[in-house]
């Protein structure tokens, strides 16, 4: 990916995204016996997204459903922490509802990573 692409990606996020909370969820140990994990802690972490919407023509109803959104998420959070890789499971909240990541796409600039691109369910 150019440098001038990298940048405009960047910029979109910091000029039109919004705040919300990433959350991973961290599952406890799993009992065999009684069949359940324990406890599940969450580890949230705060981020500019840009939301877009999948163009019909991507819609294809088996993997991209009609509803389904792009969020981009940087590769840094509001505090400048490198955020880890998002994966299915991980929940996006805060501009008005919640959305579950279905997929996860990373944008790179030669060794760096510039944003995720989480395809999300709400």
């Amino acid at each position: 990916m150019s440098v001038l692409l990298s940048k405009n990606v960047l910029q979109l996020i910091n000029s039109f995204g919004r705040s919300v909370t990433l959350t991973k969820p961290a599952y406890g140990a799993y009992d065999p016996a009684t069949g359940t994990v324990s406890s599940t802690t969450n580890t949230t972490y705060t981020v500019k997204c840009f939301f877009a919407d999948f163009n019909l023509s991507e819609i294809d109803n088996d993997n991209i459903y009609l509803g389904d959104r792009k969020a981009y998420l940087p590769a840094v959070d509001t505090a400048g922490a490198a955020l880890p890789l998002p994966d299915a499971e991980d929940t996006i909240s805060g501009v008005g509802d919640g959305v579950k990541i279905v997929r996860v796409q990373e944008l790179w600039s030669g060794d760096t990573r510039i944003c995720y691109i989480c395809q999300v369910r709400g």
